[in-house]
């Protein structure tokens, strides 16, 4: 893991993030297709930088996962079927736009539109685009049924 991040280094990370965010591609790669906390401690002691930047990339870039919580789930709110599922997604996992919940294996977060609206609601399961969105598909995602 070193001689990755030394590698990374030297093609600018941490300050260019599109390489850091490029190392933590690579090393969730060689790790399941997760980020464990463990990696993200390395990294943030080998750059120096906190690890709540680090945790900021992963909120914004689908592709990245926590170990924790290893899908993303992004729901609409521009329409108010999606704000009817916003309000249940926030009861039932008892979660706010921004946090991970482990328990149902998902990060969460809104998004003002996913330009889907004739479909709508809408939301994105790993980076997938759903449409007419129900509880009962919101269960099976994270049931792992699709």
């Amino acid at each position: 893991m070193k001689e990755l991040m030394d590698a990374y280094r030297e093609q600018g990370a941490p300050q260019d993030q599109q390489m850091l965010i490029a190392l933590l591609r690579e090393i969730q790669d060689q790790n399941g297709g997760v980020l464990s906390e463990e990696a993200l401690e390395a990294v943030a002691q080998a750059y120096e930088i906190r690890q709540t930047l680090l945790l900021a990339l992963i909120r914004r870039v689908p592709s990245l996962r926590l170990q924790q919580a290893p899908h993303r789930l992004e729901l609409c709110v521009s329409c108010p079927k999606g704000r009817e599922l916003r309000a249940w997604v926030e009861r039932t996992w008892r979660v706010k736009p921004g946090d991970c919940c482990p328990s149902a294996g998902f990060c969460y977060r809104t998004v003002p539109c996913l330009h889907n609206c004739a479909n709508g609601p809408s939301l994105r399961w790993d980076g997938q685009l759903y449409s007419n969105a129900t509880k009962e598909l919101i269960l099976r995602l994270a049931q792992g049924r699709k």
